[in-house]
């Protein structure tokens, strides 16, 4: 029933959206087509559930945990060509008042995927308090723009000399904040739709 009202709600198929129901953490609400989701700690469309580059009748689902599908690649990589690299995970999502996808990082295995400058200087001496660069988020957007949306048919892009740290420690917990101290959520006061 849910999936149904929904469904005609946001001009969706029902089956759809019973597997957007069904894979994400929690909906927010949406637009025409469109549902905004969280899973795994991020916000989606539609729990980025893809039918966009999938034969007629399927969909392309992301990974369960992506860090470790992140992971698994790197260590077989890694195991085959005796080279230390990383790894990400790219989706493609929206971001607010923009218009238009851009790649970010949902899987990362390998390297630091945060640059912290907080307690630095900047170009005039003076003291940066709050910024950390998302470096996994920048390479996956680059990735993504070489990638492409359509029938470009490239699945992986290779970086190199990209500066990154690298390390074997699990750092995926880094690229999350909490709802409470995320700019957006906080002065939203998002909360999980009731009426759908």
């Amino acid at each position: 029933e849910k999936a149904r009202r929904t469904a005609e709600n946001f001009h969706l198929q029902p089956e759809f959206v019973e597997l957007v129901l069904r894979e994400a953490d929690k909906i927010f609400g949406g637009v025409e087509k469109a549902l905004l989701t969280l899973k795994n700690g991020n916000f989606h469309v539609n729990s980025g559930i893809d039918n966009k580059n999938a034969p007629e009748g399927h969909v392309v689902l992301l990974p369960e945990n992506p860090h470790k599908k992140a992971e698994e690649i790197r260590r077989k990589i890694e195991s085959s060509t005796g080279k230390r690299i990383g790894v990400i995970i790219v989706d493609s999502g929206v971001h607010p008042l923009r218009m238009g996808t851009r790649g970010f990082a949902i899987g990362v295995s390998g390297f630091k995927p945060l640059k912290d400058y907080r307690n630095s200087k900047d170009l005039f001496q003076k003291q940066i308090y709050v910024t950390r660069h998302a470096i996994a988020d920048d390479l996956a957007s680059a990735a993504h723009f070489l990638m492409g949306e359509a029938d470009e048919q490239i699945p992986a892009v290779l970086i190199k000399n990209a500066g990154v740290e690298l390390t074997d420690e699990d750092c995926s917990g880094e690229m999350r904040i909490s709802s409470k101290d995320c700019v957006f959520t906080s002065a939203f006061n998002l909360e999980e739709a009731k009426f759908l």
